[in-house]
C-alpha cells in the first residue's frame, strides 16, 4: 500500500477519546457519554409482558477506553463489501492464530453476524492480536488514527497473498498535486494516494467556518496563485510566472471517506479546543463535478474555484423542514427529502456517494466518547451503535450529528460561534452508489466453513461457561457456628436444609443421628441462636430465605430423648459460664462455650436463681451470680448479682433493675456462703489483667546464648505478666532468662533506640504497654530515672564573603552545617557550664585549641533556636522538654561568651533596594528589658552598628521562615518602621527567638526594572532556587533539571517556575505478524503514522519526530 498522505495537516494532534467507565490519565477530563437516542414508544392498554423481540445487532463491549474502536469495527463490519471480502481472503502462514489479525477480525464478524443470542461481542482476542496489553485498551486515540493504522496493518497481514490490495481497491483514491503556470499553461504534479480526506472545518488563522461537507471539499480543492515572492520556475517559459498550485482528484474510490478536523488549537489560550458548530452532510453526495475523467471539466472548475478563492466562499446548500412536503423543489435540492430522486444525480455521472456511517464524538478536546450512526444495507434503517448497546433510530436522529446550529455575534461575515452542545460528526463514511458494485451480505450459510464450525464450538464453551457460572452463583457461603469455633461451608441455595445439617456436622468431624443435630439462625452480634427451622427440614435455602453470608448455629443434643429448647422470640437470652476452682490436675478456669438459657422478659433475680439451680445441680443459698466484664484495657467490671438472700435482692427484674440485655454474658460460682471472698471475680479480673509482652533483642551476644543465628536480624520471646505489676517483675524474669545481672542492660520500647523505660517501680498499666507490645533489651548501662541520653551536633557556619549578594533568601535550616560531636547523659538538674565542659573534653581530639563555646537549643527542623546561658541548669535555660536523643548545637568561639540570660537573638539580612539583592547573615542580640528603653529602640540601636543605617531609616520585613523568598517576594511582604513597632507591647508581637528578618534602608529608592531586566532576574531567582533545592553550586544540569521540575527556556521569556506538565501522548501501534517473506521480517509495527522510514541511520528521536507529521506539522504556523 502507498504511504498514507493528509494534505491538509494540523498543527495539532486530532481527538482523544476517554470513558466515563474508565480509569483517566491524569490529562484527560471524563466526559460522560452520550445518553442513548431515545426511540418512539407506543402505549398500550394491554399489561400483558410481551419478551423483547431479537436483537437484529450485536454490540461491542468497552475494554475501558475501545468506544473508538468499536465504532469503526461496526463501521467496517456493516459495509458489505469489506466484510465479505475479509471472508473470502486467504488466511497467511502465521503458525499463531492468537496474534493473526485478519484471521481474529474474521472471528469477530462471524461472532457479530452469527452470536444471535448474545447483546455484545467481546474484542479482547482481536486487540491481543495488535499486540496491545492491559494499559493499551485504557489508552485514548483517535478514531481515524485507528482507521489508518488498521489497514496498513491489514496490509502488512496480506502481502504475498491475493488479498494484498483488498484495501486498496475498496479505499484507496489518487490526488493530483499540481503547478500550473498561468502563462503558457504548462504544469508539473505528482501523484498521492489518499485512503481518507481531511476536511478543514476552520480554516487557520480565520474566524470563518465551513458550514457543509460540500463547503469543506471546495475548500480542499481551492487552488491558490503563486505570486510575487512566490513565483514559479517554469521550465517552459524558462523564468518565474505566476502560477496556480492545487489539487485535483485523479482518481475518486468506491468508499470514501472524510474526516471533519474538529480539533484545533488556539494560538490565544494556547489550548486545544474542539469545534462543535453545525457542519452539515448530505445524504447523497454528488462527486461528478470532480470527475477526473473529464479534463476541460477540472480544468474550467479550478479557474472558477481560482476566481471563487478572491471572493466569498460558496453558500452552503439550502436545508429545510421535512415538515414542508409539498414544496417540489425543495424536495429536489435536498437530498434527506424523503422525495429525493437519487437517480437524477447519477444521468450527471457515475461519482454519486451514499452515506452509511457517520462516526460521532461526544465530548471535548481533552477527552470524551465515540459511537456511530450506520445505516443498514438489509433493511435500510439506521442503527445507533453505541459500544455493547446497539438501537434503531430515525433519519432525524442521525442529522443530529451536523452539531448545533450556528449563532453569529457578528456582522459582515465574520462568525464566531456559540455552543455548549459537544457531540457532533467526527468522520463520514460514503459508498458509490453502483447497482453493479454494490454488494449484499453473505447469508450465515455461506460463510466460510471453518468460521462456523469455529463460532458453534465457541458458543458451546459459552454456554458451559455459563452453565457453570448459574452454578456457581447458586452456591452461597454461610457461617456455621458450633462449640465456640465457626467455619465456612459453600452449599447450593436449592439444597434442602437437612443435608446442609449433615455437611455441617461433617465439616466440624461430628458423627451423629440426624435426630441429634439441628441448625438455628444465629447472631454474630450478640453471639447467640435465634429462631429454629423445626418441621422445615426439606425446604430449600432459597425457601427459608437464608441467603449468602449468613450465619447458622449448629446445635447438638445428647440424646434423642433431650427435648429441643423451643425459642421464644420475646425471651431474654443469656449466656452462663460456670467457675470451676483448681483441682490437683486441673487450674481453675470457666467453662467453655458459655450455654445459652432463656428466661421470660419480666422475670427476676429469684427465678433466675431457680432455673440456674436446676441446670447447675447447686443449690440456691450456695449459688453465686455475677456480671463480670473487660469491655476496654483500662476498664474491668466485676458485680455480684445476688450478695445475699434478701427478699429485695430476689425481687429486683433481670430487664428493668439490672439493666441485664439480650446476650449479656453471667458466670456462676458455687461457695459455702454467699458472704465469703469470690474467687471467681479473682480468677477474672487476673485474667483480664493477663498481657503477653514481646520481648527482643539483636544483641549478638544474647541470640548466640540463646542458639539463635544473629544473621536473622534478632528474636522474639513471649512473657506474660500481669499488667498491675510493676516493671521490675519482668525485668527479674529477663534477668533470669539471659543470666544478666540488673545493670547490664536496659529496656527500651518499640526499638533499640526507642525510649527507655527506666522507672522499675512503676506498673505495666501506668506505662501503657498494652497487649503484644514489644520491650527490646539493649546492652548497656541502664538510665537512672530523670536521666536521658543526649545528642550534641558541632555546628560550623559557612564561609561567606562580606561582598557576597543573592536574590534568593533560604530558609534557616543548618543540615549542611551541622556534624555529630558527642552524646551525654544528662538531666534537666545538669548546669549548663557543666554540660559545656564535658563537650569541650569531647573536642580535644580534633579542636584543641577550642576554649570557649556557644550552647544552643537544636530544632527537628534543623533550626538553631536559643542560646543557652552559664548560671543556668538546662531546665531553667531552656523552654523545650529534655526527652531520649534530644539535640543540642555548640558553636566554637573566640571568646567567653557573653549573651545574658534575658537576651532575644535574630538572624537578619540586609536587603539592598538599589540593587534588589540579599547580603550575608548576620546573627543580632539584644536585651528588651533594657530600663527605660523600648524593645524596638534597643534592636534598631543593635541594627544601627551593624549596618550603619540610622534607626528612624530602618524597616523591617519577618519573610516567611520554612521556605524559599527572593527578591520579588520580599517586595510584597509586609514593612514596619519604628513608629509601628513601639506600639507593639513586646517581641513576640514582631517576631519569635532566632527568626530571620529583613533590613532595608527606607531613604534608597527601590530600583525599577525593564522587561528585559525582570526576565533575566526571574531567570537568576530559578536558578538559584533550584541549585539550593540540589545542593549544589552554578547553573544547574538539565538533568537534574529534568529531575526536579521544568526549566526556563533560554531566552528566560517565561516566569513558569513548576506545577503540572501533561505527560507525553502514547503513539498507536499494532503489531503485525506477516507471512514468511525474504522482504519482510516476521515481527513488525505500525506506528501511529506510515509517513515513517525505514532508514537505519535514524534516531528514535528523529523516527518521533516523522511520527508527528515532521515539518509539515509547522507549515500553518507560518
Amino acid at each position: 500500500m502507498d504511504r498514507f498522505r493528509d494534505v491538509s495537516t494540523s498543527p495539532v494532534r486530532e481527538g482523544l477519546d476517554d470513558e466515563d467507565d474508565v480509569r483517566p490519565s491524569s490529562t484527560a477530563i471524563v466526559l460522560h457519554p452520550a445518553p442513548y437516542p431515545t426511540t418512539t414508544t407506543t402505549t398500550t392498554t394491554s399489561y400483558a409482558y410481551a419478551p423483547p423481540a431479537p436483537q437484529r445487532y450485536r454490540g461491542l463491549s468497552n475494554q475501558g477506553a475501545t468506544c473508538y474502536m468499536n465504532s469503526l469495527l461496526q463501521t467496517l463490519y456493516m459495509t458489505p463489501e469489506f466484510r465479505n471480502r475479509l471472508y473470502q481472503s486467504k488466511l497467511t502462514a502465521t503458525t499463531d492464530l492468537d496474534v493473526n489479525i485478519p484471521f481474529q477480525l474474521q472471528k469477530l464478524f462471524a461472532n457479530l453476524q452469527m452470536s444471535k443470542e448474545r447483546k455484545a461481542i467481546d474484542t479482547k482476542a482481536l486487540t491481543k492480536s495488535f499486540g496491545w496489553n492491559s494499559s493499551d485498551v485504557f489508552q485514548q486515540h483517535d478514531v481515524q488514527e485507528l482507521c489508518r493504522v488498521l489497514f496498513d496493518a491489514l496490509e502488512e497481514s496480506f502481502k504475498g497473498t491475493p488479498d494484498e490490495q483488498m484495501v486498496n481497491e475498496l479505499y484507496q483514491g489518487t490526488l493530483k498535486d499540481y503547478v500550473q503556470c498561468a502563462k503558457c499553461g504548462n504544469e508539473s504534479s505528482r501523484l498521492d494516494n489518499f485512503l481518507d480526506l481531511s476536511l478543514v472545518i476552520r480554516p487557520f488563522g480565520s474566524t470563518q467556518m465551513m458550514r457543509s461537507v460540500e463547503e469543506a471539499i471546495e475548500f480542499f480543492l481551492k487552488p491558490e496563485m503563486l505570486s510575487g515572492d512566490n513565483q514559479w520556475d517554469c521550465d517552459k517559459c524558462a523564468s518565474k510566472q505566476d502560477a496556480i498550485k492545487g489539487l485535483k482528484f485523479a482518481k475518486l474510490p468506491y468508499l470514501l471517506s472524510l474526516q471533519l478536523k474538529r480539533f484545533d488549537f488556539d494560538y490565544v489560550t494556547f489550548n486545544r479546543i474542539k469545534l462543535n458548530n453545525q457542519v452539515t452532510f448530505p445524504k447523497y453526495l454528488n462527486m461528478n463535478t470532480y470527475d477526473p475523467t473529464s479534463g476541460a471539466i477540472a480544468r474550467k472548475m479550478s479557474l472558477e474555484r481560482l476566481e471563487l478563492s478572491e471572493e466569498t466562499p460558496p453558500p452552503a446548500p439550502r436545508r429545510v423542514s421535512l415538515d414542508d412536503t409539498d414544496d417540489d423543489e425543495d424536495a429536489v435540492r435536498d437530498t434527506w427529502h424523503p422525495d429525493f430522486d437519487v437517480d437524477a444525480l447519477a444521468e450527471d455521472g457515475p461519482f454519486v456517494y451514499e452515506l452509511f456511517s457517520v462516526l460521532i464524538h461526544s465530548g471535548s478536546a481533552m477527552g470524551g466518547h465515540y459511537y456511530a450512526y450506520i445505516k443498514s444495507f438489509e433493511d435500510d434503517s439506521w442503527y445507533n451503535f453505541n459500544d455493547s448497546n446497539v438501537s434503531k433510530i430515525t433519519e432525524a436522529e442521525v442529522r443530529t450529528a451536523w452539531g448545533p446550529a450556528a449563532s453569529p455575534v457578528a456582522s459582515s461575515g465574520n462568525y464566531y460561534y456559540r455552543s455548549s452542545h459537544s457531540t457532533c460528526a467526527y468522520m463520514l463514511m460514503y459508498r458509490q452508489v453502483d447497482a453493479r458494485r454494490n454488494g449484499h451480505f453473505l447469508p450465515d450459510d455461506a460463510l466460510p466453513s471453518f468460521l462456523q464450525e469455529l463460532i458453534q464450538a465457541d458458543e458451546v464453551r459459552r454456554l458451559e461457561k455459563e452453565k457453570e457460572r448459574e452454578e456457581r452463583a447458586r452456591l452461597i457461603p454461610l457461617k456455621l457456628f458450633y462449640d465456640g469455633s465457626h467455619k465456612t461451608l459453600h452449599v447450593s441455595k436449592l439444597l434442602p436444609l437437612s443435608d446442609v445439617v449433615a455437611q455441617a456436622q461433617t465439616l466440624f468431624g461430628l458423627d451423629l443421628p440426624s435426630d441429634r443435630a439441628r441448625l438455628r439462625n444465629y447472631s454474630e452480634y450478640t453471639s447467640l441462636p435465634l429462631e429454629t427451622y423445626d418441621g422445615r427440614e426439606m425446604c430449600s435455602l432459597a425457601q427459608l430465605q437464608i441467603y449468602a453470608h449468613c450465619a447458622l448455629y449448629l446445635e447438638v443434643r445428647a440424646s434423642v430423648d433431650e427435648a429441643w429448647e423451643a425459642y421464644d422470640p420475646t425471651a431474654l437470652q443469656l449466656l452462663l459460664r460456670r467457675y470451676v476452682p483448681s483441682t490437683a490436675t486441673t487450674p481453675e478456669h470457666f467453662t467453655e462455650p458459655p450455654v445459652s438459657v432463656q428466661v421470660p422478659e419480666e422475670a427476676t433475680l429469684g427465678d433466675l436463681i431457680a432455673l440456674l439451680s436446676t441446670k447447675f445441680g447447686i443449690e440456691r443459698d450456695r449459688l453465686r451470680v455475677l456480671q463480670m466484664s473487660s469491655s476496654s484495657y483500662w476498664s474491668i467490671v466485676t458485680t455480684i448479682l445476688n450478695p445475699n438472700n434478701d427478699e429485695a435482692t430476689l425481687q429486683q427484674t433481670l430487664r428493668m433493675d439490672l439493666k441485664l440485655r439480650q446476650g449479656i454474658e453471667l458466670y456462676v460460682e458455687e461457695c459455702d456462703n454467699l458472704m465469703h471472698w469470690s474467687l471467681a471475680k479473682d480468677h477474672f479480673e487476673a485474667r483480664a489483667h493477663l498481657i503477653t509482652l514481646q520481648v527482643k533483642t539483636k544483641e549478638k551476644t544474647l541470640l548466640a546464648a540463646k542458639g539463635v543465628d544473629a544473621k536473622e536480624g534478632g528474636m522474639s520471646w513471649p512473657f506474660q505478666v500481669d499488667r498491675r505489676e510493676n516493671l521490675q517483675v519482668l525485668k527479674d524474669k529477663l534477668c533470669a532468662f539471659f543470666h544478666l545481672e540488673h545493670d547490664a542492660f536496659k529496656l527500651c520500647r518499640n526499638a533499640e533506640k526507642g525510649q527507655e523505660l527506666k522507672a522499675m517501680d512503676t506498673s505495666f498499666k501506668n506505662l501503657t504497654l498494652m497487649d503484644n507490645s514489644n520491650v527490646y533489651v539493649v546492652l548497656g548501662t541502664p538510665l537512672r530515672v530523670g536521666e536521658f541520653s543526649v545528642q550534641v551536633h558541632l555546628f560550623t557556619p559557612k564561609a561567606t564573603d562580606e561582598d557576597e549578594a543573592s536574590v534568593v533568601l533560604p530558609p534557616w535550616m543548618h543540615t549542611n552545617e551541622l556534624s555529630l560531636c558527642t552524646k551525654l547523659i544528662v538531666s534537666s538538674a545538669t548546669p549548663v557550664a557543666d554540660m559545656k565542659a564535658r563537650i569541650l573534653t569531647a573536642l580535644q581530639a580534633t579542636y584543641p585549641a577550642a576554649k570557649y563555646l556557644r550552647l544552643r537549643d537544636l530544632l527537628s527542623s534543623r533550626r538553631l533556636s536559643r542560646v543557652l546561658s552559664d548560671g543556668l541548669t538546662l531546665g531553667e535555660a531552656s523552654a523545650l522538654t529534655l526527652y531520649e536523643n534530644r539535640e543540642f548545637a555548640v558553636q566554637i568561639l573566640d571568646a567567653v561568651d557573653t549573651l545574658p540570660s534575658t537576651h532575644t537573638l535574630f538572624s537578619v539580612v540586609l536587603f539592598d533596594r538599589s540593587t534588589l539583592r540579599f547580603g550575608r547573615r548576620v546573627e543580632i542580640s539584644f536585651s528588651p528589658e533594657t530600663p527605660g528603653i523600648h524593645w524596638m529602640d534597643a534592636l534598631l540601636m543593635e541594627l544601627e552598628k551593624v549596618f550603619g543605617i540610622p534607626g528612624d531609616a530602618i524597616q523591617i520585613a519577618k519573610p516567611l521562615q520554612t521556605s524559599d523568598v527572593d527578591v520579588n517576594d520580599i517586595q510584597e511582604t509586609p514593612w514596619i518602621r519604628r513608629d509601628e513597632g513601639l506600639r507593639f507591647h513586646n517581641v513576640p508581637s514582631l517576631a519569635t527567638y532566632g527568626d530571620r528578618l529583613v533590613v532595608a534602608d527606607a531613604r534608597v529608592p527601590l530600583k525599577v526594572l525593564s522587561k528585559e531586566e525582570s526576565i533575566a532576574l526571574q531567570v537568576l531567582i530559578d536558578q538559584a532556587t533550584d541549585n539550593e533545592m540540589l545542593g549544589i553550586g552554578g547553573t544547574p544540569s538539565a538533568a537534574a533539571m529534568h529531575v526536579y521540575g521544568p526549566s526556563l527556556p533560554s531566552s528566560g521569556s517565561s516566569y513558569y517556575r513548576g506545577g503540572y506538565v501533561k505527560p507525553k501522548e502514547t503513539a498507536l501501534f499494532i503489531r503485525t505478524n506477516k507471512a514468511p517473506s525474504g522482504k519482510s521480517s516476521s515481527d513488525s509495527s505500525v506506528p501511529v503514522s506510515p509517513i515513517t522510514g525505514n532508514d537505519d541511520d535514524e534516531t528514535p528521536e528523529d523516527k518521533e519526530f516523522a511520527r508527528s507529521g515532521g515539518a509539515d506539522v509547522f507549515t500553518d504556523l507560518h
